[in-house]
């Protein structure tokens, strides 16, 4: 104790100007957007990096569950890209495909699933095309939407977040839309609410995303009814839903990379102005 007391009277001056240095970067950082945005991305790669090692390691005692999980989902795949072959004519051709998505594989590095806000992280980032507010999708449905990127990871706002919403509607009725969010602790399910009084909504109904969006595809598979919960007030009601996604056992994603999105914002925003 005595050493490192007369190592401090003898370095105080040293030590006091390093603890001054690290404070000036940390109120310059929390202050500055340019310097903020900065420290989010290089943290967002350490982290980053330091997770995808660990999921390495676990990734080796799994290979036999991932390889199967690949082999299921290039069959489901295969089915969903409508393939008719024309024997007379000697090619194939795909129909029924949406050409103005790009879907962009990647790994998740991490998630949570018991918190207020919950994240995922993936292995892919800006050097990879993908960009904030992308959707996120499984081979089960709708996962998120991207919210911060670095040149090789992205964070996204899960479904499991206090405010995320997500345009929906029932598959069996195409003209009622409502909106999809977690009002729950449990990651298995979420809340349904604004569903007119008249709709007959049964167990096991299926919800997906509505055309009211560039974020997501139209129906795409976000959950089934559970319960119907009617309003107080005799106006709209609510449902609870079991999520098509286990967000806890998330393994792959795919990013969905609207090949239009630029044009679409331009418009928005041109729309914005004309409005003020």
């Amino acid at each position: 104790m005595y050493n490192l007391l007369r190592f401090i009277h003898k370095h105080h001056f040293v030590i006091l100007f390093l603890v001054l240095e690290v404070l000036c970067v940390v109120m310059l950082t929390m202050t500055q957007n340019y310097h903020r945005q900065k420290r989010i991305n290089t943290t967002n790669d350490i982290v980053g990096r330091i997770y995808e090692t660990g999921t390495h390691v676990g990734d080796y005692f799994r290979l036999g569950k991932i390889n199967r999980e690949l082999a299921e989902e290039n069959a489901l795949l295969r089915r969903q890209l409508a393939v008719v072959t024309d024997t007379t004519q000697g090619y194939q051709q795909v129909i029924n495909v949406d050409t103005i998505y790009n879907f962009i594989p990647a790994r998740v590095v991490n998630s949570t699933v018991n918190r207020p806000n919950n994240y995922i992280m993936i292995d892919k980032g800006r050097a990879d095309g993908i960009e904030k507010d992308m959707g996120v999708i499984s081979t089960d449905g709708i996962v998120g939407i991207v919210t911060d990127v670095s040149p090789h990871y992205a964070s996204v706002m899960s479904l499991l977040h206090s405010f995320s919403n997500i345009s929906v509607r029932l598959k069996n009725n195409d003209e009622q839309l409502a909106t999809l969010r977690w009002e729950t602790t449990n990651y298995r399910y979420g809340t349904v609410d604004g569903i007119p009084t008249h709709l007959r909504l049964h167990e096991g109904d299926t919800v997906v995303t509505s055309s009211y969006s560039y974020i997501f595809p139209e129906n795409l598979m976000a959950g089934t009814v559970m319960e119907l919960i009617p309003s107080p007030s005799g106006t709209l009601n609510k449902a609870k839903i079991k999520y098509s996604t286990d967000f806890a056992s998330l393994k792959t994603v795919y990013v969905i990379q609207h090949t239009n999105k630029a044009e679409l914002d331009t418009l928005y925003q041109h729309q914005n102005q004309q409005e003020l």
